[in-house]
């Protein structure tokens, strides 16, 4: 039974990349952890090479550094100093004073740092605990946003119940809140809690949290808040005290209105104070950071300069000034994507400038879709690959597949960096590699059938040893003889030339199949190799590639049996009248020993394999000879010095065509006890028409020829 792929390798192909997109998916549900660890890693390199390095002035990082210490003492400062400070600020026309830092406890001077903050639009940060072991509740919570509410993208949901947090909004489980003396002039606060990964590296924090049934919002969000509503005014012009913003969560469903058109996410949060600002948030309510400035882009100063009065007020006039520390044992660092150890302010400078520009990475919603098209784009790709017959699959196959899954990392960080989307492209990436392997595994079976079918092909034109020799061996235009003793047989069919020729075709490829295959059978069933046949005559040699001492009893019984297992074949037909001008058939058979010349000869494009010499011609010229001595078998001198004395008769000594020297000739002793005495058939009785040419009417077929008829062409 042949094997199916060899008749249908388009689905070979097929399932190949089936099997690899389940090797894959079973990857993917076996190590979801691991894929994610090295996306995100991956992402931290998009991160570093795309970061730039051009100032940024809108945010101006206002630094307690060493050098702040060393001026002002330890911290914490004392309130006189923070004090002062945001009067600096104040005065040198900042939009907003963002301390990332927590203020739990209530000192000496809080009254002089209140008042100076009923004049500043001043943000204070607070942390939240996201781990349910972990429930601290120091200070107060304070920012939140009033009563949550939620919409979808279809239209309004109403509003949750009292104590509820909208489904997919990070929860807290502890405060560490700002004393609630401190809190009378800082209505805006936000948290500062940081979603720190199984690596460390900070990559994403909660865009709100909700602690106690209500929402606070992220310091970033604070204060861009707070920038909106400094400016806020009522009807009539007069300015409006500043309120937190509400912040409402809108789900990705009908995208029609979406600012994030058809590509958006699960969801993302809009406030009415901040038109235009769309901030996408994941299922668990993160919002990725954007780390899109490398750390030479911020313009950070010294607290200590400001204090001193050595910071021209230009830099920080309309700009968002971020207190927060960096100095060394503050406590406040963190590992980011763009440095092993950063401050924590940075994380909040990354996001601010992120949500002034719009430019928050999310992952779209349509995303497993978007998968399934790339998906179906590799297999495609790879599939075409595949069946191009100009290319070589197994070199190339997996060439395209690690090319493949390049552009599938380059695209993702391209999306990164130019459009803002996070693609994962792990499960891409493996079935691209995976699906190479597959095809170039499928197309390595496809093509050992293939060679399989052409060995088959090339051991049926020429003799076995010949092609498995070939197949193992480079295309070559050299001369490849060497000298061998062989013994050689040459068979031909009498009269077939009349018979094809007055007889239908298909009972003349009848007859020509069935001597063939007997004959290979017999020839190689004694160890001889066919070496020629053309048309009705066959040539065999013995001892031509493998050592044969018998060469020549071989060749000798290989002569008898084919005498009698086509005896049957080529006996006279009663069905044929006697007036017919189509002879018996009857097998010639010669048979000689000597040294001849084996091998393959012609240029690369074009070889052919033939045994040469004396032998050969000996053996020819017998075949034809005995039908002029009615003796089926006839054996050459040489043949016949190798044989018993008594095996042989003698038929005389006769010149062969293409020889100089008369040749004795031998036939086997027993040859009437192999096959009947041939019957002559009467020539005058050839009926002929008016015009004097030959009629014969074909009879129908024969029993053993029709039989053999049959059987060749269900084997075509």
């Amino acid at each position: 039974m042949r094997p199916f792929w060899r008749d249908h390798p388009i689905r070979v192909r097929v399932l190949a990349l089936a099997l690899a997109l389940g090797a894959v998916l079973l990857v993917s549900s076996a190590l979801p952890g691991a894929l994610r660890s090295t996306e995100e890693t991956v992402g931290d390199l998009v991160w570093r090479l795309g970061a730039t390095a051009a100032p940024e002035r809108r945010l101006v990082v206002v630094d307690i550094d060493e050098a702040s210490l060393r001026q002002e003492g330890p911290w914490p400062w004392p309130r006189s100093t923070l004090t002062r400070l945001s009067e600096r600020l104040q005065a040198a026309g900042a939009a907003v004073q963002a301390f990332d830092m927590v203020f739990p406890e209530g000192k000496a001077g809080d009254d002089l740092l209140v008042a100076q903050w009923l004049r500043s639009p001043v943000v204070l940060g607070q942390i939240f605990s996201l781990d349910p072991t972990v429930t601290p509740s120091v200070g107060e919570a304070a920012g939140a946003t009033g009563a949550i509410s939620g919409i979808s993208a279809n239209g309004p949901a109403g509003a949750s119940p009292p104590g509820a947090c909208p489904a997919g909004t990070a929860l807290s489980y502890g405060v560490v809140g700002n004393a609630s003396s401190l809190l009378t002039a800082a209505s805006f606060t936000g948290h500062m809690t940081p979603r720190v990964e199984a690596d460390g590296v900070v990559r994403k924090l909660p865009a709100l949290i909700c602690h106690g049934g209500r929402l606070y919002p992220a310091l970033a969000l604070a204060a861009l808040g707070r920038a909106a509503g400094s400016s806020s005014r009522d009807a009539v012009g007069a300015t409006l005290a500043p309120t937190q913003p509400a912040w409402q969560l809108q789900r990705g469903g009908d995208t029609v209105g979406s600012p994030f058109g058809w590509l958006a996410p699960a969801a993302w949060w809009t406030s009415p104070a901040l038109p235009g600002l769309a901030v996408p948030v994941d299922v668990r309510g993160d919002m990725r950071v954007p780390y899109r400035m490398q750390r030479e882009a911020m313009v950070s100063v010294s607290a200590a300069e400001i204090l001193s009065g050595k910071v021209d007020d230009r830099l920080l006039r309309g700009a968002v000034a971020l207190i927060g520390a960096t100095a060394f044992g503050m406590g406040d660092a963190v590992a980011t994507p763009l440095h092993a150890v950063a401050a924590g302010v940075e994380v909040h400078a990354q996001s601010i400038v992120g949500l002034l520009d719009n430019q928050v990475p999310y992952s779209p919603r349509a995303l497993p879709a978007l998968q399934a098209v790339a998906l179906l784009v590799m297999a495609a790709l790879l599939l075409a690959l595949a069946c191009w017959p100009k290319a070589p699959a197994i070199k190339s196959l997996p060439l395209a597949g690690l090319a493949l899954a390049s552009l599938s990392v380059l695209g993702s960080g391209l999306a990164l960096l130019q459009g803002n989307l996070w693609l994962p492209w792990a499960e891409v990436t493996l079935f691209a590699l995976a699906g190479a392997t597959a095809l170039a595994a499928a197309e390595h079976a496809l093509t050992g059938a293939q060679r399989e079918r052409l060995a088959a092909h090339l051991q049926a034109y020429l003799p076995a040893p010949v092609a498995r020799r070939l197949a193992a061996s480079d295309p070559t235009g050299t001369l490849d003889a060497v000298r061998r003793e062989v013994s050689v047989l040459a068979a031909n069919i009498r009269n077939f030339a009349a018979f094809a020729a007055h007889r239908p075709p298909e009972e003349t490829a009848a007859v020509l199949h069935a001597h063939c295959c007997a004959a290979v059978e017999v020839v190689e069933r004694h160890g001889g190799i066919v070496e020629n046949i053309s048309g009705d005559a066959i040539l065999a040699v013995w001892n031509a590639d493998g050592d044969c001492p018998d060469h020549a009893q071989r060749a000798m019984r290989a002569g008898q049996d084919l005498l009698i297992s086509t005896k049957e074949l080529f006996a006279p037909q009663d069905w044929l009248p006697e007036s017919s001008a189509v002879q018996p058939l009857a097998l010639g058979i010669g048979i000689e020993s000597g040294t001849a010349l084996v091998g393959s000869f012609g240029p690369a494009r074009r070889r052919a394999h033939a045994a040469l010499g004396e032998p050969v011609t000996v053996a020819a010229r017998l075949q034809s000879m005995t039908q002029d001595l009615s003796v089926p078998i006839l054996i050459g001198p040489r043949m016949a010095s190798l044989l018993p004395a008594d095996a042989t008769v003698a038929q005389g000594d006769y010149l062969l065509e293409g020889l100089s020297r008369h040749c004795a000739l031998f036939a086997p002793t027993a040859w009437p006890d192999w096959i009947p005495p041939e019957t002559v058939w009467p020539r005058d009785a050839v009926r002929r028409d008016d015009d004097s040419a030959l009629s014969v009417s074909p009879p129908p077929l024969p029993g053993a020829v029709a039989l053999t008829a049959r059987q060749a062409l269900r084997d075509a």
